[in-house]
Order: structure tokens, then C-alpha cells, then sequence
């Protein structure tokens, strides 16, 4: 009976995974892209690296400084 219940709920998820993958196919071949979203995403990520390498830069300076003070 559980096994039933079981597959029956799986197939119920599968559905509903596909339908909304057919209405956000279909939302962007109707409206297009959103650029403005990806735009965002890509700002976002670009400074998120800038910082990593920002401290990455430091760290390498401090180092070379205390190298050179000894």
C-alpha cells in the first residue's frame, strides 16, 4: 500500500516539476529573456570576485612587507 502511496506522490512531484518548466519556457518565449535579472546576477558576482581578489592582493603585500622588515 505505502509502495502505491509512494508512487503515486513521485509522479504527482514529476508533473508538477514539468508544468513549471513549460510555463517558464513559455513565459520567456513570450516576453524574452530577462536581461535586466541576468545583468544584476552578473554585477553581483563580478564584485564578489573583485573583493576575494582585493584580499587576496593584501594578504600578498602584508606578507611581502614582513618579509622584508626581518
Amino acid at each position: 500500500m505505502s509502495f502505491w502511496i509512494t508512487i503515486c506522490g513521485l509522479f504527482f512531484g514529476l508533473l508538477i516539476i514539468i508544468e513549471e518548466l513549460i510555463y517558464y519556457s513559455w513565459n520567456r518565449y513570450v516576453y524574452g529573456p530577462n536581461l535586466e535579472r541576468r545583468r544584476k546576477w552578473k554585477k553581483r558576482l563580478t564584485a564578489v570576485f573583485r573583493l576575494f581578489k582585493r584580499k587576496r592582493q593584501t594578504e600578498i603585500h602584508e606578507m611581502e612587507s614582513e618579509k622584508s622588515s626581518h
